[in-house]
């Protein structure tokens, strides 16, 4: 199984993956799956399994990512809050669907990244 964190910017082509890759110093790209315009995050291209550290459990509610990638990831984020008028963000096992939602504040959600506190099988929608 491949973990996918993936955002999808409320408003399409504002910010670029590029953008957004040299934000973090994550890689960023632009993917049609698994929600079209989506743009996925990882350290290294491949999937967004390499964001998480050693401790990380697919059956825990809240992922457990890699400390160092924290701060870069909420760089990007907040660049998408400010000049998309927001994203929805989801970090799920490819083929799953998530579970819960909620509607949460950019500076909300810079703290459950910045505290490492991202849900799994969960969309979170933040709108500025």
């Amino acid at each position: 199984m491949c973990l996918e964190l993936y955002v999808i910017p409320a408003t399409d082509n504002k910010v670029s993956a590029e953008r957004l890759a040299r934000a973090s110093g994550l890689w960023a790209k632009k993917v049609n799956k698994p929600i079209k315009g989506a743009i996925r995050f990882s350290r290294d291209g491949g999937c967004s399994c390499s964001l998480l550290s050693n401790e990380a459990d697919w059956d825990k509610p809240i992922w457990a990512l890699e400390d160092r990638v924290l701060e870069g990831l909420a760089s990007a984020l907040q660049l998408l809050g400010q000049e998309a008028g927001g994203f929805t963000l989801r970090a799920i096992w490819k083929g799953d669907d998530a579970e819960t939602e909620s509607e949460i504040s950019l500076s909300q959600m810079l703290d459950e990244v910045r505290s490492n506190r991202v849900r799994n099988r969960h969309t979170y929608k933040v709108r500025t």
